[in-house]
């Protein structure tokens, strides 16, 4: 379906059916949720789609009707307190605004398809290097190239091979919700699959009214983004890039054991160390250990370096998203639905990032982003925008998620946590996501890149 069906050589996925899901117990009024400065910037681009990869002994017999019958019946429950996910994106010309119109039938489109024989789950889930044409027939369409656009749609796919196997594929408007919202709302659907309720000790539920977000001046900030974004409302046309240009990209994972991620901070800290004793007058004293996210962000910014041979003299830049939710004042709370994230930008002279000691200068570039965002949460979210689409593409790399999203953990629907989980939808050469891995501590890196630097990034992150 959707982008799968126009990628040459794409395996064949046949639609069983199509059905709607709405949630249940079906809200008691119409509601409308307007979109803060924090969604308006994600109005323009495509969705946010993902996979997850299930080893399901049975798949091919009695057992997928069955599961598919517990997805649907949990995904309305959880939808009924995750609402917004059921509605669908629509503009407001009397105002310029653009809201979650949850009045209108509210619901979510569930695809149900099979997999040809090619398609075999050890195979998608096992491989280095990703099945990208595969990966992209199993995740739905979401086209919301003119408003009203829905928010969500599933699709669940039984695979073949050994016993069989099931993908889940999740397509997701990201102004609506940004990756802290949408792994709670994993969390909560896979609860209810397993437990009975989407809500737990451990998972309360969402509120995602926009007045959480209490910022002076805010509605109209939010209107001007979108005539910066999106002038032609209710098309909401890309902005100026070429998104095609990801399917000509490499994409791999690889997998950071507990061990080699202590072994990398340690590293970096006595790199640091060792430049304090020594009195290094032009370096910072004083820096703190570095956090898993910081020395992963740091080792894949160095090979993203290495593997493009940037040379000293050229400028470099690392791009992550930082949550705003316990900085803003007052805080925001954790079950916001909706986007509360704030873009980090760390710099640096490529040829500071060469040598023995490029992971640390790394390290505290990042380090050094993250201070500036603690120190000042909203500071240049009016023109960040506008910085992003002036730097240089091909010296950019960009860092998504986090590795404390648990997200096999989170996604555990009661069949078991999935044998792979990936997002689809990498659409930058450099971009990199990092989530808890399978294992106790360990890290899953996913990267997109030109294939001809994809095997000297590969020696530099597992070198």
């Amino acid at each position: 379906m959707g982008e799968a069906n126009v990628s040459s050589g794409a395996p064949a996925v046949r639609v069983l059916a199509v059905s709607r899901v709405a949630p249940a117990p079906a809200p008691a009024r119409a509601e409308h949720v307007k979109l803060s400065f924090f969604d308006t910037p994600w109005v323009v681009l495509p969705p946010i789609q993902r996979v997850f990869l299930y080893e399901l002994p049975g798949a091919g017999g009695d057992e997928f009707p069955a599961v598919v019958g517990r997805l649907k019946a949990s995904l309305a429950a959880t939808l009924a307190l995750y609402l917004p996910l059921a509605g669908k994106l629509a503009h407001v010309a009397e105002t310029g605004d653009v809201v979650v119109d949850c009045s209108d039938d509210p619901g979510v489109a569930f695809v149900e398809a099979e997999a040809g024989e090619g398609m075999d789950v050890g195979k998608l889930a096992g491989d280095e290097a990703h099945d990208i044409p595969a990966f992209l027939a199993l995740v739905p369409e979401l086209d919301a190239r003119v408003l009203p656009a829905p928010v969500l749609s599933v699709q669940a796919t039984r695979l073949g091979g050994a016993g069989g196997g099931l993908a889940l594929g999740i397509s997701v408007h990201h102004a609506v919700a940004d990756g802290q919202a949408m792994w709670r709302f994993m969390g909560a659907w896979a609860a209810a699959a397993r437990e009975g309720s989407p809500v737990t000790k451990s998972l309360g539920p969402p509120h995602y009214g926009r007045d959480a977000i209490r910022i002076p001046g805010g509605d109209e900030f939010a209107r001007e983004m979108l005539k910066k974004v999106a002038p032609n409302l209710p098309v909401a046309g890309m902005m100026d890039y070429d998104f095609s240009k990801r399917f000509r990209l490499s994409r791999r994972t690889f997998y950071l054991a507990a061990d080699d991620i202590k072994s990398l901070k340690r590293r970096i800290d006595a790199l640091a160390a060792a430049e304090n004793a020594a009195g290094d007058e032009n370096v910072a004293t004083g820096i703190k250990p570095v956090s898993t996210f910081v020395a992963l962000s740091a080792l894949g910014w160095t090979a993203f370096v290495r593997s493009k041979a940037l040379a000293a003299g050229e400028d470099t830049y690392l791009v992550f998203l930082a949550d705003l939710r316990a900085r803003l004042d007052p805080p925001v709370g954790e079950g916001y639905l909706g986007n509360c994230i704030k873009a980090c930008m760390a710099t640096a002279d490529a040829g500071d990032l060469l040598g023995e000691r490029g992971i640390l200068r790394a390290a505290r570039a990042v380090q050094a982003a993250v201070a500036a965002m603690e120190a000042a949460p909203m500071e240049g979210t009016a023109r960040w925008i506008e910085t992003m689409m002036t730097l240089p593409f091909a010296r950019l790399a960009n860092v998504a998620a986090s590795p404390r999203f648990r997200v096999y953990e989170a996604a555990d629907f009661g069949f078991g946590r999935p044998a792979r989980v990936e997002l689809v939808s990498m659409n930058h050469d450099g971009e990199m996501v990092l989530v808890g891995g399978r294992r106790d501590g360990e890290v899953q890196l996913s990267v997109s890149l030109d294939p001809a630097r994809m095997d000297a990034f590969k020696a530099h992150v597992l070198g």
